[in-house]
């Protein structure tokens, strides 16, 4: 499991050192200090090979435009003259550099039949090129637009590397039908007890779920089995927490803004059902939010029973654009809260 990343030259982050990682992280601060930044740097080390992560991670944010212009939006202060350098480090060391790049055409063709001239358009190819190692093992992708044609791209992988870590990241706006051929794949290995489990949060006359024409049909007691979209925000989410702890065995699971969707008296037992989940599968948790009861809920879930394997960090950002995480222990996070001192 990882247990550093630093980062250079990313969105808002010009620099970040954070260590310390356990295996169920949890990230607190202000609005716009750079939690689902230090996640999406997670996510980019994840998939070193992937030149259409840079791309993904900005429809997360729900903009899908890929022009030239665009792609520097995730280059500190816009400036793509330096790279993003990405560093994770468990047992083993995976470096990752993102530059941009613009080729101008070389072979011009001349139209005598055009008449809309422009004098300011470069005709040619742009895009993100991926240098990366795997402990001093180098590798190199690239993703390539056609600036007359943004819908034509070309990707460039490696032969010789493949992605052997699993992660899934699941933003505020978790998409409930991307877990469906998840669900499928847990109850086939007769799993669904703790998917179960976590729905008996929001309704505890839960006893079962079945699957049909894509729909999640759940039994609560009634005469029928109902859509688990009618049980609402709140089990659609549950469902896609632990259909992706599931998922990312042996691997990490990235949750930005886990309140999202659920009422502060199910917090505690959420991160039970979570940390549970997480340590069946081996799966390593960074989980973002800036609500006091999700931090509440950590501290009552895990401070009797899980302390070993909880880490929590306060992130600030300096006035030069430095991200700073203080680590708090479960005890001294219990003192806090108690003390009612300002954490988030």
């Amino acid at each position: 499991m990882f247990n550093k990343i630093q980062i250079e030259r990313f969105r808002g982050i010009r620099y970040a050192s954070i260590e310390g990682f356990k295996q169920i992280n949890l990230f607190f601060g202000k609005n716009n200090c750079g939690k689902s930044s230090l996640l999406e740097s997670l996510f980019l080390a994840s998939g070193l090979s992937n030149p259409l992560l840079p791309i993904h991670v900005n429809f997360m944010r729900g903009y899908g435009k890929s022009n030239f212009n665009d792609l520097i939006l995730n280059f500190h202060n816009l400036d793509s003259s330096q790279p993003i350098i990405i560093q994770l480090i468990d047992g083993e060391v995976r470096n990752l550099n993102i530059t941009l790049f613009k080729e101008n055409q070389e072979n011009i063709t001349l139209n005598t039949d055009s008449t809309n001239i422009l004098s300011n358009v470069e005709e040619g190819k742009y895009g993100l090129k991926l240098d990366f190692q795997i402990n001093d093992t180098p590798f190199s992708s690239q993703l390539e637009f056609d600036s007359k044609d943004t819908k034509n791209v070309n990707r460039i992988v490696p032969d010789n590397y493949t992605e052997s870590l699993q992660c899934v990241y699941l933003s505020p706006k978790f998409d409930f039908n991307a877990s469906i051929q998840g669900l499928k794949k847990i109850q086939e290995n007769k799993d669904e007890h703790f998917i179960i489990d976590g729905l008996k949060l929001i309704e505890p006359r839960v006893k079962d779920f079945i699957f049909t024409d894509n729909d999640v049909l759940v039994d609560i007691g009634l005469n029928k089995r109902i859509p688990v979209n009618m049980m609402g925000d709140g089990a659609r989410k549950i469902v896609s927490l632990l259909t992706a702890v599931y998922d990312c065995k042996n691997g990490m699971l990235l949750i930005d803004e886990i309140s999202n969707g659920f009422h502060h008296s199910v917090m505690c037992d959420l991160w039970k059902v979570l940390i549970n989940a997480a340590i069946k599968n081996n799966t390593q948790l960074f989980v973002t939010t800036h609500d006091i009861d999700s931090i509440k809920g950590l501290r009552d879930a895990a401070i009797d029973e899980f302390d070993d394997k909880i880490a929590t960090f306060k992130l600030l950002k300096t006035n030069d654009d430095e991200l700073k995480a203080y680590h708090y222990s479960l005890d001294s996070l219990n003192y806090s809260i108690n003390q009612e001192i300002e954490i988030r």
